[in-house]
């Protein structure tokens, strides 16, 4: 893929920002800037060995209170190295910079996917998003399997490539299954009860962000959750009825209703257990043919 191609392109993953497509960074060619964040940027770069496009998250430490960001970078390569399935971004090598036997530098070399995040998708019909979601949910199954979970599941942590295949990425808040989440650290519209009040991280909260996710591509916005990190378990009934029943004015198809239903319990244990049954009811769904069709819709951030 050439930088003509990805100016012109101005979606998700293949977004370019024409000040960072000169220049080198950890030896290789930057041709843009794929994502910019308060502590890290992620550039497309060109492999100096064999030409290949790769997705560099690259950190820079300015001060000591900013070894925490690097180390939590080399962690998220040791969660990524392990996953091998289509349907999750690969990682292909960590490289550290040091100076004065000190880290300064990280740099995270993955797979560059070529396409718009699920936010950008041009959805054509229902059973379009039902199979991107079927495809997703096994990816994030896959990551379940080997005791992880991924923590951020959203529309821009999705990338769509050109054969409509969506690939999981932003690995950043990934932690092993049991882990007890920080209070406050969810990302509204998105992130699971447990997740803004401080309880246990299992396959369950992946299952809610799943289904928050699939949601914001129905209703074309994210979940309402103001306020969501002062919430008390009360108030999150109360939305979890509110969230149902602006599904039932969008959608005639009962089976979604009550999978939905199911996976956006604020009470994790009334949640399925795993994406595996939330992937064969979709499935089930599909083949009802009951899911109408979806128009294409503005963003869901």
């Amino acid at each position: 893929m050439t930088l003509g191609i990805l100016k012109k392109n101005m979606k998700g993953e293949s977004a370019s920002s024409p000040a960072a497509s000169r220049g080198q960074l950890m030896g290789h060619r930057v041709l843009a800037t794929l994502n910019e964040g308060s502590s890290s940027a992620t550039h497309l770069v060109v492999d100096p060995v064999d030409g290949a496009l790769r997705a560099l998250k690259h950190a820079v430490r300015d001060g000591a209170d900013e070894d925490g960001l690097l180390h939590r970078l080399v962690d998220e390569h040791e969660i990524m190295r392990r996953f091998d399935h289509a349907g999750v971004r690969r990682v292909h090598r960590l490289q550290r910079v040091r100076s004065r036997f000190r880290l300064r530098e990280v740099g995270l070399f993955q797979q560059y996917v070529d396409g718009p995040t699920l936010d950008r998708w041009a959805v054509t019909d229902g059973n379009a998003m039902l199979r991107v979601m079927e495809q997703l949910g096994r990816a994030v199954s896959h990551v379940h399997e080997q005791g992880f979970v991924h923590g951020s599941i959203r529309p821009r942590h999705v990338v769509v490539d050109h054969q409509d295949f969506p690939v999981l990425i932003g690995f950043g808040d990934a932690t092993e299954d049991g882990v007890i989440a920080e209070a406050g650290s969810g990302n509204p519209g998105y992130s699971s009860p447990e997740q803004f009040l401080g309880g246990i991280l299992t396959a369950r909260s992946d299952v809610f962000g799943f289904a928050a996710t699939m949601a914001a591509m129905i209703f074309r916005h994210r979940l309402a959750m103001e306020n969501a990190r002062e919430l008390c378990a009360a108030d999150w009934i109360d939305l979890h009825a509110q969230w149902i029943g602006e599904l039932e004015r969008c959608t005639v198809s009962v089976g979604l209703v009550r999978l939905m239903d199911q996976c956006l319990q604020p009470d994790p244990t009334r949640r399925p257990i795993g994406m595996a049954e939330v992937v064969h009811r979709l499935e089930e769904i599909r083949r009802l043919g009951d899911f109408e069709q979806v128009a294409e819709r503005d963003r869901a951030a």
